[in-house]
């Protein structure tokens, strides 16, 4: 178990606990009305097992640290989930998950309610932490998504101010959003074609950058000058980024390509939704803020969507970055059940 250092009592008296679970890691923190993480652990999930055991430890963490900052248990004003997966927005049960064995169509919200006492939420990770970016920014009623470009491609939406899961559990797969159409477009991992994780998922950007460097012949580039780290099969966006800003244009390449085709994505989202901003965040942007590959990538994005959309449309979208990293869906929760508390 990973825990932050020892804090100073917060210069709050009401703390908020928010818990957002993976596959492979449980993080719980207390959060204060302004958004502000006072205090952090994480521990394994297999190791806490079930949803009732993720929250008696949430819950032990949270008097433990009560009791460190000197505040009475009446502190704790809620208490907010955030869970992989398609869950059910009126039943708060998880239909479809992923490495979380035995939490299928658990009464999730009873469990955190009944367990806790106190005023809760369960929320999708994904519009959790979409939820704490739209707060960071004080968007109020306006909307925002939150796509996240890594291993998989998913996303988050704050609809008029709120989460939005849609009736199913499903709105803001982008990633199963098709991009290419027909016979000839990539097969997905969900069984149907075209779709933007197969051609903006690790996968799909790696086996395109294999397709660009089988191209290359020593007239055009020397294949000495290609950094063999490319030809690694768990190649990362970062060395493809740096590989690029060196001089290798297969590099380039791909990155533009990838743009486009989130572009084409984000384009669509934003013909259907018209949010007032976008937000790219996970390792598939190439560095981000902190590289220039990551520059060039949402600049690309960028036109795109300006290319693809009405004027009204790619014209007023603000795409930018994240910026709240792994503690978004951690922030979130809490701040999702602070709204349910005063609504």
């Amino acid at each position: 178990m990973a825990t932050s250092p020892a804090q100073a009592p917060p210069e709050v008296d009401r703390l908020l606990l928010g818990i957002d679970v993976g596959g492979s890691y449980v993080k719980v923190g207390l959060v204060d009305r302004r958004g502000k993480l006072q205090a952090k652990v994480r521990a394994a999930t297999p190791s806490l097992r079930t949803p009732q055991g993720v929250v008696a430890h949430a819950l032990e963490f949270a008097n433990a640290k009560l009791r460190e900052f000197g505040l009475p248990v009446e502190a704790l004003e809620a208490v907010g989930m955030a869970v992989p997966g398609v869950l059910d927005s009126q039943a708060y049960r998880l239909r479809e998950v992923v490495n979380l064995p035995g939490w299928l169509n658990e009464p999730l919200l009873e469990i955190l309610s009944e367990t806790t006492r106190l005023q809760a939420a369960v929320v999708n990770d994904a519009n959790a932490a979409a939820y704490a970016e739209h707060s960071l920014r004080n968007l109020q009623r306006e909307s925002l998504a939150l796509i996240t470009l890594g291993t998989g491609i998913g996303c988050g939406l704050v609809v008029g101010g709120d989460p939005y899961g849609g009736d199913h559990g499903c709105a803001g797969e982008l990633g199963h959003i098709a991009v290419r159409f027909g016979p000839t477009a990539l097969p997905c991992t969900c069984g149907s074609r075209g779709h933007l994780e197969s051609y903006a998922g690790a996968a799909g950007v790696i086996a395109r950058l294999r397709e660009e460097l089988a191209r290359v012949d020593d007239a055009s580039i020397p294949q000495s000058q290609i950094p063999p780290s490319l030809l690694e099969p768990d190649v990362s966006p970062k060395e493809i980024a740096e590989a690029a800003e060196a001089g290798c244009e297969p590099c380039r390449r791909v990155i533009e390509e990838t743009a486009e085709f989130v572009g084409q994505a984000v384009g669509m989202l934003g013909q259907v939704i018209d949010p007032t901003v976008v937000l790219l965040g996970g390792a598939m942007t190439f560095g981000g803020p902190d590289r220039a590959m990551g520059d060039f990538f949402l600049s690309q994005v960028r036109q795109t969507v300006r290319e693809t959309t009405l004027v009204q449309v790619g014209g007023n979208l603000i795409i930018e970055f994240a910026t709240l990293g792994n503690d978004a869906g951690l922030l979130g929760a809490a701040m999702v059940a602070e709204q349910v508390r005063q609504s």
